[in-house]
């Protein structure tokens, strides 16, 4: 008889396999318990792995919400500029060519193209545009 207690066991010092087939396996419950303990210790890698992908989720939407705030006021000012330049525009096309006017008219067209003051408003438009771009 082999010092493990089997009697079919041909020595563990000659280099041949033990013939029980059980003798490698663990017992049914240390087993249990081993899936059990690495189910737990994946569950708890699961429940890390989705706490920290909700708060990664929660500051994307907060950048989201923030940019498309800032898009937002881009498209604003971007529509304020457009009217200003299509008010211009309709201004220009009812100018006359300067070879074409009296001398006498001259100050009243003078008048008329300064009233396109907007020039303040649309250089203050265009800052606020700039600031905004590259905060985008």
């Amino acid at each position: 008889m082999c010092s493990c207690g089997l009697r079919s066991c041909g020595g563990h010092g000659s280099g041949t396999a033990v013939s029980s087939p059980y003798a490698a396996e663990p017992a049914p419950e240390e087993r249990a318990q081993r899936i059990a303990k690495a189910v737990r210790k994946q569950s708890i890698e699961v429940k890390e792995n989705w706490e920290q992908l909700k708060i990664r989720a929660s500051n994307w939407q907060k950048q989201v919400e923030k940019t498309l705030e800032k898009l937002q006021e881009l498209q604003k000012v971007l529509d304020d500029l457009e009217a200003h330049v299509i008010t211009a525009e309709g201004v220009h096309t009812d100018w006359q060519p300067v070879s074409d006017l009296l001398i006498d008219s001259l100050q009243d067209h003078f008048d008329k193209t300064t009233q396109l003051s907007w020039s303040k408003s649309v250089f203050l438009r265009m800052r606020r545009l700039s600031d905004i771009l590259p905060l985008l």
